[in-house]
């Protein structure tokens, strides 16, 4: 049998970048991110301090995996489910076929050796979402479920794969923003997607519960918790600088960097990540959100995602004990958000798609409601909605005006035979609203007979 020489060079160089992103190196240097006198870390501080680095790093993953106390809302590890969607992505990203975007469909090929920076389509968006990492949780889930070490193995090789060929490098602000023509290159120009705030903040939060879906397994090594740990930190450390200036990305970065604080409170640094998210929302839901309940960026879509960032934050700080960081006005503001979008919602719970909004769900809408209602036990008319008529009230009004926000609602009923009319008339909004005063939409009699259409999939690659 004759073998190609080239072939075979090729092979070998395959195999060994492969190797190379698989190796997990020790990583000393989390010791000193670490608070090493917090509760229950006295061995890792013992072993560390006599030099034993190796030991110490094996006595830190068993500290984390006999850790109790911390929660998360996202994932509850007695009751683990994963739906069919979930699967696919899980069993395509072994193959690293990876579901960054919706909206490009069947997903890319990344190749053996993944290349981050592929751009098969020049839109900014399946390039940023690449790098949200969107298949690791349903890989952590497919493997709890399985058992199947295969998961496991293959996330902490992605993982390292990414650290490694995404490094952190600094760009200006304006670079950062894609403002003028910009002449980067290489990982300066990398940087602009896998290190932008808002991506950096998916994954502080998406991590967390990744963290706990993989932490049994045996791929999850001493070395690998160190390469963790210190990418964890590089993470909610340059965040922290470099959050976004206003709107919802602000408010995202925010809520997730209290993820940061709060889960891994053993940084020395974690008091100060949490402090900072708390101070910003209660500072935001001042500024962002009208006096009669409107977020000010006027999309119905963007309005439910400010309700649902203010909403685990107080999920998070209720499972965690500091509910009393928020403020009343705070909780007031937040029902006011929520009695706002049911008024602007039509009676199947979708919502008008003024500005760059999105179709919501009925069992997505009766979901949230459901979650709202333990929040405002006592608001009768978001119980009614979370039980679809069966307990509560619906407001004691038909129509509606949010006079500040610029919303009007006109209805003869709440019932699916309802006529109603949503207008759009306010102020200048920003960044997701659009130019687009006057729009309406009709509901009659079952059906939207004048939809608007809503937000699409960006096209280009310049400023978007």
């Amino acid at each position: 049998m004759k073998l190609n020489l080239k072939t075979v060079a090729m092979a070998v160089v395959s195999c060994f970048a492969l190797g190379q992103a698989m190796a997990q190196e020790l990583k000393t240097e989390v010791f000193s991110l670490l608070n090493l006198d917090y509760p229950g870390l006295e061995k890792v501080k013992a072993l560390h301090n006599e030099g034993k680095d190796a030991e110490a790093a094996k006595e830190l993953l068993d500290y984390y995996r006999a850790r109790t106390g911390v929660k998360t809302p996202d994932i509850n590890l007695k009751s683990i489910k994963i739906s069919k969607t979930e699967q696919q992505w899980a069993d395509d990203a072994l193959q690293h076929t990876f579901f960054a975007h919706k909206g490009y469909q069947p997903s890319f090929n990344y190749g053996e050796d993944i290349d981050w920076r592929y751009w098969p389509v020049k839109d900014n968006e399946l390039r940023w979402q690449l790098h949200r990492h969107k298949w690791f949780t349903p890989m952590g889930k497919a493997y709890r479920i399985s058992g199947d070490e295969k998961y496991a193995e293959e996330w902490t090789r992605q993982y390292i794969d990414w650290i490694k060929k995404n490094p952190l490098v600094e760009i200006s602000k304006d670079e950062f923003e894609m403002k003028g023509d910009s002449k980067l290159k290489g990982d300066a120009e990398n940087m602009r997607f896998a290190w932008r705030p808002l991506e950096i903040s998916n994954r502080l939060q998406d991590q967390t519960t990744q963290f706990q879906l993989f932490l049994v397994s045996p791929s999850f090594t001493p070395e690998f918790l160190t390469e963790f740990l210190l990418n964890y930190y590089k993470h909610a450390n340059y965040l922290i600088g470099h959050y976004s200036d206003k709107g919802n990305h602000l408010l995202f970065e925010s809520q997730r960097i209290m993820y940061a604080g709060t889960f891994f409170p053993e940084f020395k640094d974690a008091q100060m990540w949490r402090k900072s998210g708390i101070d910003i929302l209660n500072r935001e839901i001042g500024v962002q959100v009208y006096d009669d309940g409107g977020q000010f960026e006027l999309d119905p879509h963007y309005h439910l995602a400010a309700i649902n960032i203010f909403c685990k934050a107080l999920y998070l700080a209720d499972m965690n004990g500091f509910r009393d960081e928020f403020p009343k006005k705070y909780l007031d503001t937040v029902e006011d958000m929520i009695m706002f979008y049911m008024n602007v919602s039509f009676p199947d719970y979708t919502n008008p798609c003024f500005s760059d909004a999105k179709l919501t769900t009925k069992k997505e809408m009766i979901k949230n409601y459901k979650q709202w209602a333990k929040l405002f036990p006592d608001n009768k008319a978001i119980l009614y909605f979370a039980t679809e008529g069966k307990k509560g009230e619906l407001p004691a009004y038909l129509s509606k005006g949010f006079l500040t926000s610029g919303f009007f609602v006109f209805r003869n009923s709440w019932g699916m035979d309802a006529t109603q009319m949503v207008v759009k008339a306010g102020p200048k909004g920003f960044w997701h609203c659009q130019p687009d005063n006057g729009t309406f939409e009709l509901w009659f009699n079952g059906k939207d007979l004048f939809p608007d259409s809503g937000s699409y999939v960006y096209a280009g690659e310049g400023e978007v």
